[in-house]
């Protein structure tokens, strides 16, 4: 992870027949067994998707198209984020793939925590969020109880560690 993309790095160089340009809806097995069982198991989900996928959901967000490439004897995927462009995606997010977080319960304080988190990769400790937003060291345990069962948030360390998004 950068701080403009993520990049994904696999072992090994494109099946025979393949290149980059023709990627997108071909289909080939290096394993044609594994490949079987993730296919049965509904863990993919048709053949010669995945590629069009990326590039159409990254194009729903207003974000580049990934760029792939072949870097020695390695495949890479690179996905490119919005830089400091990240609250203009909130728009471009299909309808369907937006979550009201006050319909899931979250009060005024646990939303402003996870923007923080989100947004300014901010961290949290039980002192620092009771402290940030004047409540009682009760109250911000509930809260971030409410987040981790969400799974919006995960305690990292021991008691007084931070929690992180």
């Amino acid at each position: 992870m950068f701080d403009d993309r993520i990049e994904i790095s696999n072992p090994g160089s494109l099946l025979p027949g393949l290149n980059i340009k023709n990627l997108e809806g071909h289909h080939a097995a290096r394993n044609k067994i594994i490949c079987d069982i993730f296919h049965e198991t509904k863990d993919m989900e048709k053949f010669g998707t995945g590629v069009g996928k990326m590039k159409r959901l990254m194009k729903e967000h207003g974000l580049p198209k990934p760029d792939f490439s072949e870097e020695g004897n390695f495949f890479v995927v690179k996905f490119y984020g919005p830089g400091d462009k990240i609250l203009d995606l909130v728009p471009s997010i299909p309808k369907e793939r937006q979550v009201d977080l006050r319909e899931l319960g979250l009060n005024k304080r646990q939303i402003e925590a996870l923007r923080l988190m989100v947004n300014e990769r901010k961290t949290f400790t039980i002192n620092e969020y009771y402290q940030k937003f004047n409540t009682s060291e009760k109250t911000a345990r509930r809260d971030f109880k409410k987040l981790i069962s969400l799974g919006f948030v995960e305690k990292i360390g021991s008691t007084n560690e931070p929690f992180n998004s």
